[in-house]
């Protein structure tokens, strides 16, 4: 067994000092949380562009090999809206309206016959949209927008249609690119956006996901260094130091379970001490997800509450059928 090999298997099978043994077990809890997001990014970007969870589906999602560019593809369920988004270095244009004009002048094979064209701004985000009647002689009544951000050096270029459009639904595309954000790196996203009076477990959630987030886009080194010291030194006290974390890591994800298809929140439970750590609150937060080698995969992130008043990852397992 080579030491990738060996690493994943220790980590696959490690339970993190305060992980009770049910931890794994499948249950599911009622509340839910307005804020939740979900993340985006590429290893070069240094920020996470993030968007409210709600009923978005991720349906693709493509990083290049030099980690500078990357396609993310989603569905909004409930809407009916298609939204993707390259994120790429800005190269032939500098700010957001170059940027619109360059797009919209250089067109696309398919948009048939575009109608009602509006190139305007929201906010500070240039962005242009049309209609389209129909696709190859058949009534589609598809609705186009395409806004664009340049952050950092990089540039996301991001598009929102839906079929069978109608002109009160304008608002729902305005209320995507008004959602937005970019979350720096080093801090998981939604961190600096709790709000007093917020429950432990949302915020033990909102950091689970966030450092899963840093998985997903194949951060690997990022997700040790955003662990708590409990499991760094834990994990290096089994012979599984930040390059062996990372190798295993790699193993797990894409020899294993391949890209993220869909993750959906299970539960999140507080626990006001833990085992070994009387000083310290706890919580234990599970997904379901969708991976495109694994399907049902339960995903278990345990978190502490460290003295500084944040909240981080001490122990990750994933557990399929």
């Amino acid at each position: 067994m080579n030491q990738e090999k060996a690493a994943y298997m220790s980590i696959r099978t490690l339970t993190a000092f305060f992980i009770l043994t049910a931890l794994c077990q499948s249950s599911v809890i009622s509340n839910t949380f307005d804020e939740e997001r979900i993340g985006f990014t590429v290893p070069a970007a240094p920020w996470t562009l993030t968007l409210p969870k709600a009923h978005l589906v991720i349906v693709q999602q493509q990083i290049k090999p030099d980690g500078r560019s990357g396609y993310f593809y989603m569905n909004d369920e409930k809407n009916k809206l298609n939204i993707s988004f390259f994120i790429e270095p800005v190269k032939d244009c500098k700010d957001t309206k170059a940027c619109r004009d360059m797009v919209w002048k250089a067109g696309n094979p398919m948009w048939e016959n575009p109608q009602n064209v509006i190139l305007s701004e929201i906010g500070d985000v240039s962005y242009f949209e049309f209609f389209m009647p129909s696709l190859q002689g058949v009534p589609f009544k598809q609705q186009h927008m395409y806004a664009e951000f340049v952050k950092d050096g990089f540039w996301v270029d991001l598009h929102i249609s839906k079929v069978h459009y109608k002109p009160e639904e304008h608002e729902l595309f305005e209320r995507i690119i008004k959602s937005v954000k970019f979350e720096p790196k080093g801090t998981p996203p939604q961190r600096q956006d709790f709000q007093p009076g917020q429950n432990p477990e949302e915020v033990a959630r909102k950091v689970a996901e966030g450092w899963l987030a840093l998985l997903d886009s194949g951060e690997y080194a990022e997700s040790w260094e955003e662990s708590s010291l409990v499991m760094k030194e834990r994990l290096t006290e089994r012979g599984i130091p930040k390059g062996r974390w990372e190798a295993a890591m790699m193993s797990l994800r894409k020899q294993h379970l391949g890209k993220l298809t869909s993750r959906k929140f299970v539960e999140a439970r507080f626990m006001k001490s833990l085992p070994g750590r009387p000083d310290h609150e706890g919580a234990e937060v599970k997904f379901e997800s969708d991976f495109e080698n694994r399907q049902h995969v339960l995903e278990c992130v345990g978190m502490i509450h460290d003295k500084d008043g944040k909240w981080r990852v001490a122990g990750y397992i994933t557990n399929w059928p």
